[in-house]
């Protein structure tokens, strides 16, 4: 006989901020291109990009896609833990990336995306806390016993459910 056990992964401590960071980046997003700053101009990859000031920050159609861009991602990706913890490092560094970026270029980043210096601030803060997240583990797994079952033979014989009796003819011998 044979113990199985089912494993209990556990529950995910990513999913859920994920998924709320994911969905306040998208509204986020929606909402500054459409109130707020939705020109698409452009001066790269070095050039200085000016936006229009929504809810503190200064964006651009560009900064606007990028927020919807990360937010879908991470929506996407929070249904799974592992998907979660990709997703929320992949966005992460990105946007990590970018706040670096603008804060060496001193006006917006790559000549795409418009930046002030609490945008900065937003895109580092969310970075940082996205690669934290994507760090989280599972939390409370067992093993539970499942069931006993017999240990199946391995050998090239076939396992019947009842064992038959072999119908002999007796031999006679001279």
């Amino acid at each position: 006989m044979t113990n199985r056990y089912k494993k209990n992964r556990g529950r995910s401590l990513a999913k859920g901020p994920i998924g709320l960071i994911g969905l306040a980046m998208l509204a986020y997003g929606i909402t500054a291109l459409i109130f707020g700053g939705h020109g698409f101009t452009q001066h790269a990859p070095t050039g200085a990009v000016h936006g229009e000031t929504w809810l503190g920050l200064e964006v651009n159609g560009w900064s606007g896609l990028l927020f919807v861009a990360g937010g879908l991602l991470l929506l996407l990706g929070a249904p799974m833990h592992w998907g979660a913890k990709t997703m929320s490092l992949i966005v992460g560094i990105a946007l990590a990336g970018v706040c670096l970026i603008a804060l060496a270029n001193g006006n917006g980043a790559l000549g795409l995306f418009a930046a002030n210096g609490l945008t900065e601030l937003v895109w580092g803060a969310a970075g940082a806390l996205l690669i934290v997240l994507s760090l989280l583990p599972r939390v409370g797994g067992r093993s539970q016993r499942a069931e006993f079952r017999p240990a199946p033979m391995v050998t090239g014989q076939r396992v019947e459910s009842e064992p038959r009796t072999a119908q002999r003819t007796p031999v006679e011998t001279h």
